[in-house]
């Protein structure tokens, strides 16, 4: 059960009816995830903000998800994990591939770098170590890339913490148990 106020998009007005038009206009619905978030028009905005930027960066679709996958398994959100293992599926990830993501490591060593990167850099204290930079690096990321993915932890990081908060009912199929 939801524990912060909901915004049902019948209920909308304002900016945030205007934003769930936008992403209906997308994905064809607007998710319980985006219908909690709603009772903030600007944080709201915010998020679909950094995830259209982050669209124009340099990461893949599937490496995106892949540093979702591996920050929603560390925080241990539900919601996120079956949000994007069913995205990280539509951007080409295998069921295998999410799996593997999910506990630490993948089939590529590119992508294996870039989680293994995002495992370290997520670790409250962490404190990225020359190496650690040059084994993302010399599986071929570049600066930009290593700076959107840590975008991309920030903003998995805020979606993981308002699931938590919130309780969101879960509206995608749960993601597999590992």
């Amino acid at each position: 059960m939801s524990r912060l106020n909901v915004v049902k998009p019948a209920q909308a007005t304002g900016q945030t009816k205007a934003l769930y038009e936008a992403i209906t206009g997308v994905i064809g619905a607007v998710p319980n995830i985006y219908q909690g978030i709603g009772n903030s028009p600007a944080a709201l905005e915010g998020l679909l903000h950094i995830g259209a930027v982050l669209e124009k960066g340099e990461l893949t679709a599937a490496e995106t998800e892949a540093v979702k996958l591996a920050v929603s398994e560390t925080y241990g959100c539900n919601y996120c994990l079956a949000a994007h293992t069913l995205l990280g599926k539509k951007a080409g990830l295998t069921d295998a591939e999410t799996l593997n993501i999910r506990r630490g490591s993948a089939g590529s060593p590119r992508l294996g770098a870039l989680v293994k990167f995002v495992n370290a850099a997520i670790q409250p204290k962490a404190r990225i170590s020359d190496e650690d930079l040059r084994a993302v690096k010399a599986a071929g990321y570049n600066d930009t890339q290593i700076t959107e993915a840590l975008l991309v932890i920030a903003q998995t990081v805020f979606t993981n913490l308002f699931n938590r908060v919130h309780q969101t009912p879960l509206d995608f199929p749960a993601a597999p148990s590992l």
